[in-house]
C-alpha cells in the first residue's frame, strides 16, 4: 500500500524528513530515512493517517480490540494549548488515546507526549490508600495528620503545586491560602515567568490568518507543540512570513524562508524593540501575529512583554503569551500560581509529584496527593490521588479559553478525587467547604458548565428501527 499520506504529513505539516519511500516499482515500501527511529514529537499521527491500519501504537498495539473498549472525548494535559484527545479504558486501565478534531485548537493534531504518555495510569503500583509513616491508615486519619503537620505554619509552609492543577482544585487552595494556611510560600512547577494577561489575548485559530508572525524567547516545539504546528501551516500553505528571535536553533530552520535572529540570552527584549523596523513588518498587509515566551527563564519579562506590547502597537499586531504549563492560566486567574523559593521552609505540602528541585533539606514534616510511590514518602503522610483519566474539572488553556475534563475511568474507592480531599482538609483546618459536588464549585467559580453531549444518530431505520 502506498498512498505516501504519512510521508507528505512529515513533509507538509510537520516539517520533517523521517519517512522515506525504499525499493522501487513493485518492490516499493514506507521506511524510515537510512534506518533510523523516528525522533519527531509529531510522529504519532501517522497512526491516526494510515487508512489501512499499517502504522500502528506499539504502545497500544495488541492491548485490545477497538470494540472492547469504551471511549471519552476530554482535554490532554501534558502542555498549555489544550489539545482535544479520545482516551479509551478497558477494564478499569487506560489503553490507548488518539486525537478529536478541535478545529478552533488542534485541527486534529496532537503531540507524542499527549498520546503515548499515560502508562504510569496503569502501574501496579499505583498508591490507593492513605499512610503515615508507611503504615496504612484511614482517610480521616491522615487528613488530620496533614493538617495537623501544616496548620499555623505561616511562611514556614511551602505549598508544592503541579503543571496540571485544575480550576477547582486552585479555586479550594485560594480559599485555604486566604484563611488556615495565609502566608504560605507556594511554588507551582513547569509554570514561565509571564505574568497574568491584562485582557483578552489572540486566539490560536486567528494564526492562521496572519500574514507576518513574530516568535520570540521559545522553542514553539517543545513548550507548545500544536501551535508550531499551526505557525508551519501558516507558512507552508498560506504564505505568512516567519520571524523568529531565539538563541539557539530550533526546527523552523528547515524552512529557508524563515528569518532567524539569534539573540544572546536574556537580551531578546531589545531585539524585538528593533523589529518595527524591519522590512517584514513596514508593509505585513494583514494580521501580525507576536508569540512570546520567557526564554525557559532566561528573560526579563516585565522588559520582553513592554517590548512585545510596543511592536503590537507598532504594527497592528495581536499578542499570544506561551504559557507552558497545563493550567497556568487558570491557576494565575485564581492566585495560586506562585513563583516562591520553597527554601528553609519546615513543612512541605506537595500536591502532586515532589518539587522539581527536590525536598529542601529544611524540611521536618511532609504530606503528599500523589498517585505513585515516591522516594521518601515512608516518612510522610501520603494521600492516593487521582490520575488525569478519572480526574473531573476544568483547565484554562494558553489562549484562556475554560474547557472541561470528561475522565473515561471512574474513580475506585476507597480513592477520592481532589476536590473533596481539599474541601476535607479544610474542614479539619476550621475552614468547612461543604460541596456536594464538583459542580457546586464550577457555579460558585462563575463557570459555564458544559452542554450535554447530543445525542447518537441512530443507526437502525425503517422496520428495524425500535
Amino acid at each position: 500500500m502506498l498512498c505516501y499520506r504519512c510521508t507528505r504529513y512529515y513533509d507538509e505539516v510537520a516539517w520533517e524528513q523521517e519517512l522515506t519511500t525504499d525499493e522501487r516499482g513493485v518492490q516499493s515500501f514506507i521506511t524510515s530515512q537510512f534506518d533510523q527511529p523516528l525522533q519527531s514529537i509529531f510522529s504519532g499521527n501517522i497512526i491516526d493517517l494510515c487508512p489501512v491500519g499499517a502504522l500502528t501504537s506499539r504502545v497500544w498495539r495488541f492491548e485490545s480490540r477497538p470494540w472492547d473498549m469504551t471511549h471519552t472525548e476530554t482535554i490532554c494535559s501534558k502542555c498549555a494549548v489544550g489539545c482535544s484527545v479520545t482516551q479509551w479504558q478497558r477494564r478499569g486501565q487506560l489503553v490507548r488515546v488518539t486525537s478529536h478534531e478541535n478545529d478552533d485548537i488542534d485541527e486534529g493534531w496532537i503531540c507524542d507526549r499527549g498520546r503515548f504518555d499515560y502508562t504510569d495510569v496503569n502501574d501496579p503500583s499505583r498508591l490507593r490508600t492513605p499512610s503515615i509513616r508507611g503504615a496504612r491508615a484511614t482517610w480521616a486519619d491522615a487528613i488530620n495528620a496533614v493538617a495537623a503537620g501544616i496548620k499555623g505554619k505561616g511562611a514556614r509552609l511551602g505549598i508544592s503545586l503541579p503543571q496540571d492543577i485544575t480550576n477547582e482544585e486552585a479555586f479550594l487552595f485560594r480559599r485555604l491560602l486566604d484563611g488556615p494556611l495565609k502566608g504560605a510560600k507556594v511554588k507551582m512547577h513547569g509554570r514561565t515567568a509571564i505574568a497574568a494577561p491584562d485582557g483578552e489575548t489572540m486566539r490560536i485559530k486567528e494564526i492562521d490568518d496572519a500574514r507576518v508572525i513574530v516568535v520570540v524567547a521559545s522553542d514553539l516545539e517543545n513548550d507548545v507543540p500544536i501551535i508550531d504546528l499551526r505557525v508551519k501551516k501558516a507558512v507552508g500553505k498560506r504564505g505568512a512570513k516567519l520571524i523568529v528571535v531565539y538563541p539557539d536553533g530550533v526546527d523552523f530552520d528547515r524552512s529557508p524562508q524563515t528569518v532567524h535572529i539569534r539573540n544572546a540570552k536574556g537580551a531578546a527584549a531589545a531585539e524585538v524593540r528593533k523589529l518595527a523596523s524591519h522590512e517584514l513588518l513596514q508593509n505585513p498587509g494583514g494580521l501580525v501575529a507576536i508569540l512570546f515566551g520567557d526564554g525557559r527563564g532566561s528573560e526579563n519579562m516585565n522588559e520582553l512583554a513592554t517590548a512585545c506590547g510596543a511592536l503590537a502597537e507598532k504594527v497592528g499586531g495581536k499578542e499570544m503569551p506561551l504559557y507552558r504549563a497545563t493550567n497556568e492560566r487558570g491557576a494565575l486567574a485564581a492566585g495560586v500560581a506562585g513563583w516562591d523559593k520553597l527554601e528553609r521552609v519546615e513543612a512541605l505540602f506537595s500536591w502532586g509529584p515532589p518539587p522539581t528541585a527536590g525536598v529542601p533539606a529544611s524540611v521536618k514534616f511532609i504530606a503528599a496527593w500523589d498517585h505513585l510511590p515516591r522516594v521518601g514518602y515512608e516518612t510522610a503522610v501520603v494521600l492516593p490521588a487521582a490520575t488525569f483519566a478519572e480526574r473531573q474539572g476544568s483547565y484554562t488553556n494558553v489562549e484562556g479559553v475554560v474547557q472541561f475534563l470528561r475522565p473515561p475511568i471512574a474513580l475506585k474507592q476507597p480513592l477520592m478525587e481532589g476536590w473533596q480531599v481539599l474541601c476535607e482538609l479544610g474542614t479539619a483546618l476550621g475552614l468547612p467547604m461543604d460541596y456536594s459536588g464538583i459542580v457546586p464549585i464550577q457555579r460558585e467559580m462563575k463557570l459555564q458548565t458544559p452542554d450535554p453531549s447530543p445525542e447518537p444518530t441512530p443507526v437502525l431505520v425503517g422496520p428495524a428501527h425500535p
